[in-house]
């Protein structure tokens, strides 16, 4: 395994020199090598048993597919179709599957994803995550970064390494599990030692210490650039987080499944796509391409492991210009629902929207215990005593009981941190009904 990590590493180096650093402006380049990978991607696909089914299924070849909106002629993959696949795959190559790259998502809408991926998929991933960076101005090389411990990786060593001493490839992890209480005023004085141009943490964590050096008065050198990941970045959430680290704010957006391919930097009204790396479509309610609906993803160079056309769960806005795919806003997961006595469910981009109608909150979540029973945790911004937990008290019953009339006991409860799941992440919406 040390030496397929290190071939990872050269293949990494390898197709960073191949990536655009930039954000193109020849947009009719970009369409034809978009174009270009999609064939290719859908005759790779055409020999793996999985796909070719759902090819012969839908009467379809690959010479039906020369560009991204090609790709709504071919059925959606979800979660649990694509959670059945690893598992088949798994199992039935036991020669082959210690060479495979093995991660797994975090679980956050239910049963965790075991994923697999080639080596060479995640070289290239680890690629286009770097010229992700790079694009923003980040030299990766000399550029100073901390960001978060992976959940299946071990963390790293605190000392830096030899060629570290030198100012080459310097990164440092922080423990997230570090940044609870008066622990989170050391890790606020490590970070104006270390001076980083890059901070890449979960969003509850960099909020959390964003919070702290509020309430405490804490000033925090603000970084070049920093990026909340692992959930979305709500109005609410920039707000706090510009107050304490700047102006420097990026909102990537991707998943464990496809990679990140969904870059908003600092100053910009939209957001960028990878499209020389995904495809990223938006579907309405009848599976038609649109402006408005539900993300689909396909990540181009996973050809050994293909993710086609999947629904990852969330909701965007969009335009297109010359072909090119741009992204308005993520509204987020479509899969997250309030339950109804009487069976239905409907969304919670309604909740969402309620905090923003009023300031004094830095964190909030929904918990729905029952069918009657509604539970609004909050917590207060530091720095903003306009309105008394009294007022946004009401302010909140006034909204829930114009959306849901008398359906819901509603308890407010305010908190001084929101903690975050087991996964590490933080939902806005946590439905505890059982079906």
């Amino acid at each position: 395994m040390g030496l397929l990590k290190k071939l990872t590493n050269v293949m990494t180096f390898g197709y960073l020199l191949v990536l655009d650093k930039k954000v193109p402006d020849d947009l009719a380049r970009v369409k034809r090598l978009q174009n270009k990978k999609i064939h290719r991607l859908m005759k790779r696909a055409y020999e793996i048993p999985f796909y070719r089914k759902r090819f012969e299924e839908n009467h379809l070849t690959p010479d039906d597919f020369h560009c991204s909106e090609d790709l709504v002629k071919f059925p959606v993959l979800t979660k649990d179709e694509l959670r059945v696949w690893m598992k088949e795959l798994y199992d039935q190559n036991p020669e082959t599957r210690d060479s495979w790259d093995e991660t797994s998502t975090s679980g956050s809408t239910g049963v965790p994803l075991r994923l697999y991926q080639s080596q060479r998929e995640h070289a290239f991933a680890n690629a286009n995550w770097i010229r992700i960076l790079m694009t923003l101005g980040y030299n990766p090389f000399f550029g100073r970064m901390v960001s978060f411990e992976s959940s299946y990786r071990k963390e790293k060593k605190s000392r830096d390494s030899f060629i570290q001493r030198f100012g080459i490839l310097q990164r440092r992890i922080l423990s997230e599990r570090r940044c609870v209480g008066d622990e989170t005023a050391k890790v606020i004085q490590e970070l104006n030692e270390y001076a980083p141009d890059l901070i890449c943490l979960r969003k509850n964590c960099i909020v959390r210490i964003a919070l702290y050096a509020q309430e405490h008065n804490l000033k925090i050198r603000q970084p070049k650039w920093y990026i909340p990941v692992s959930e979305m970045v709500d109005e609410m959430t920039q707000k706090i987080l510009k107050k304490t680290f700047g102006p420097g704010l990026v909102d990537a957006y991707g998943s464990d499944e496809t990679g990140s391919c969904i870059i908003k930097a600092p100053g910009k009204d939209y957001y960028d796509i990878c499209n020389d790396t995904h495809v990223v479509n938006i579907y309405d309610d009848q599976g038609r391409l649109a402006d408005n609906g539900k993300v689909i993803l396909t990540p181009l160079y996973k050809t050994d492991f293909p993710i086609i056309n999947y629904d990852i769960g969330d909701m965007a806005s969009s335009f297109t210009k010359e072909g090119i795919r741009f992204i308005t806003k993520i509204h987020g997961r479509l899969n997250d629902m309030v339950k109804h006595e009487k069976g239905e469910s409907t969304s919670v981009l309604e909740l969402r929207k309620i905090p923003n109608g009023i300031t004094g909150i830095a964190q909030f979540r929904y918990v729905q215990d029952s069918y009657h029973d509604l539970r609004v945790e909050l917590v207060r911004d530091p720095k903003d005593t306009t309105y008394t937990n009294e007022e946004i008290d009401r302010f909140f019953r006034k909204r829930l009981q114009e959306l849901y009339g008398d359906e819901f006991r509603i308890e407010i409860r305010w908190l001084d941190v929101i903690p975050p799941d087991p996964n590490g992440k933080l939902r806005c919406f946590v439905c505890n009904i059982k079906e």
